[in-house]
Order: structure tokens, then sequence, then C-alpha cells
């Protein structure tokens, strides 16, 4: 879903692979059956940095400072980001931490810099984190975070394990978990949050299971992200506190809302073809996953803006969509853009704005 493609022949030539999300009804894990792990490819060419947006930047600060202030009082920070992208929160951390931090690492295959430099006095190694390589951390981290990765492994546990053994038997780290929540997903039936590499998704009571079963103690879960995100906190070392969630409110069948989904906003789309161009705003995967349920056949939608310079030029996987910059929008003059995310509804009417785009903004909620 965030790949980017040279021509939009490459992108609607992209990989693909059938959603069969099914749920546990006693916890609400939700995953893909049918997932393949073998037709995703995390390298260079996977672009999902967020941190273009002013909200998400807040975001990112304020979950940043949650990480530094649960760091032992009167220690030290060495901090560990498995799964840390780019470093743009690698360095949110590293600004947060101020003088206490000792050390920051990060590990991630699609690490575009030099293998073991990073962001701002950072170390970032170009691989996955486990026991065979928690060699090359400098120090044993006290505090460690993983944003944005668990729902792409399809053996979520199994993930947290292999963070857990690493770690030591002696460690007491603090771990923090962000992750999309699938509670919310379904409440909004916000089918377009369904995406092929997210084959793993939480509530707040199946992250709280996962991290126990992991060998990680008193897991504490909230929303954040206007509720979109879940933000789990949790201790290694042995949990002393047993398993007392209630069981999760059984989830309903998706069929009929996801055929209310796109009847609905093949409606919209066509209604506002008629008035004149159309365009989406948000190329990441909510984007990716609108424009192939409302318009499979790319009949109403002309372009899709986004401020991440690194998508700009591009074009969208599945649809084939061109990707543009704001003023690059202003230029094609739409009438109509569809938000992907409501909670960005505020800085993309200002940011339309000072491009020059004339246009009526629908929020896809």
């Amino acid at each position: 879903m965030n790949r980017i493609y040279p021509t939009d022949e490459a992108g609607r030539a992209a990989a693909k692979g059938p959603l069969e999300f099914i749920a546990c009804n006693h916890c609400g894990f939700t995953w893909n059956r049918a997932f393949d792990p073998a037709l995703i490819v995390y390298d260079s060419e996977y672009e999902n940095d967020q941190a273009y947006s002013p909200s998400f930047r807040a975001h990112m600060e304020e979950r940043a400072e949650d990480v530094v202030g649960s760091a032992p009082e009167g220690q030290p920070i060495s901090y560990l980001e498995v799964g840390c992208g780019q470093g743009r929160f690698l360095s949110q951390v590293v600004k947060a931490a101020g003088g206490r931090l000792r050390s920051a690492e990060g590990f991630d295959p699609a690490w575009r810099g030099k293998d073991g430099e990073g962001p701002d006095g950072s170390s970032i190694h170009r691989t996955y984190f486990d026991k065979d390589t928690a060699s090359l951390l400098s120090h044993a981290p006290n505090v460690v975070a993983t944003r944005h990765t668990i729902e792409h492994v399809p053996d979520p546990v199994a993930f947290l394990v292999a963070i857990r053994e690493a770690l030591g038997p002696s460690s007491t780290a603090r771990l923090w978990v962000e992750t999309p929540c699938v509670s919310w997903i379904v409440r909004n039936s916000a089918m377009q949050d369904f995406f092929y590499e997210h084959c793993s998704l939480f509530t707040a009571g199946s992250l709280a299971a996962a991290l126990r079963r992991a060998g990680f103690a008193s897991p504490r879960v909230r929303h954040v992200f206007g509720g979109q995100y879940l933000w789990a906190e949790a201790v290694a070392g042995e949990a002393t506190d047993e398993d007392t969630a209630e069981p999760e409110t059984e989830h309903p069948s998706l069929e009929l809302a996801r055929e209310n989904f796109i009847r609905h906003w093949r409606a919209e789309l066509e209604a506002a073809r008629a008035r004149g161009i159309v365009a989406l705003w948000g190329a990441g995967a909510k984007g990716v996953s609108f424009s192939i349920l409302a318009d499979p056949e790319r009949k109403t939608i002309d372009h899709v803006v986004d401020v991440n310079p690194g998508k700009q030029g591009f074009f969208l996987p599945g649809s084939g969509l061109r990707v543009v910059s704001p003023q690059g929008s202003a230029e094609r003059k739409p009438q109509t853009i569809f938000v992907m995310n409501p909670n960005y509804m505020g800085e993309i009417a200002e940011t339309a704005r000072e491009a020059g785009i004339v246009a009526r903004l629908v929020a896809i909620e």
C-alpha cells in the first residue's frame, strides 16, 4: 500500500492479495488468514512517512514525551526503537530526552541511510531486531518503542517474544507499542482502513493479552489520535497480574458495511464528478484502499494530493492514480477533494488555501 511506482501502468500491476479478516470473539484479535508475507517487500521503495503533517508531528511529539517520561527517574535514557523507519520518531525522542539521553538506536531493514548511523546522533541498523542482532546495541535499553510495526507481522506474539528475549532475562525496560485500533475501524465502518500489509489488528484487550503472553507485565492500553490508535505501555518482567479482561463484544459481519460503504462513496464520487474535477487528499494506505474500493475503473478520481514530497510525481498501487503536490493540484483546479482522514481536515483546509486550491473538502467518515 505504501510502495511508490514510477508509472500508472506499474501501479496498476502491483501485486495483490485477498483480504479474509476474521476475529476472535473472546479477545477481539483480528487477522487476515489469507495473508501471504511473500507478497510484501519492505525496502527503500516503501514510503510511509507521515511526519510532513503538522498534526501528525504533534502526535509524535506527545508520544515521545510519554516514552521519555517512562524512563526511571534519575537514570540516563538508553532508547531502542524496533521498526524505526527513517528515524522520524527516533529524532523526536532524542530531542525530548535532552541531556538525559545516553543512546538512541533503531532497527529497520527499510532504513535508507548509512548502516549504523541515524539522525540527530542516533544509530540505525538496517536489519531486524532479535537476540542475534541485539549485540549491535551500544547500551542495554531501558526504554523501547515499536510504532506501527506489529500490525504488519503475521505472528505478533512471536514478534513481541523476540523483543523480550533480545532484551535479556534481567531487563526491566519499559516497552511502548502503537498500532491501529480495530474496534475503532469496525465501529466507524471504516472499510478504507483494512489494508493487506496490516495483517494483525488489535483491540485494547487483545493487545494487553499479547503483551502478557510475550513476557511483559502490567500492560496499560489507551486510545490516542482521535481513537484511531492504541498506545500500550508494559514492562519487561514476569507477569504478576492475571488476564481479567472481559470478552470482547462480537464483531458484526462486515459484508453489509462494506457494500454500503462502496455504494455510498461511489455515488458521492459520481455526483462530485458531475460538478467538475475530483481529487483525493492522502496518498497513504487509506487513499490506496479508498481508490480501489470506490473507483476501481478510475472513472471519477483525477489525481491524489499529498504533502509528502517522497510520494509526489509517483503513482498509487492498484488504481495507478498520480500523486501531486498541493500546488500541482491547484493547477488541475479540482472542484471537490475527498479527505482520507478527518483528523487532518483543519490543516488540509489551510494548506489548500495557501496553495490556491478552491474546492469543496469532503471527509471520509
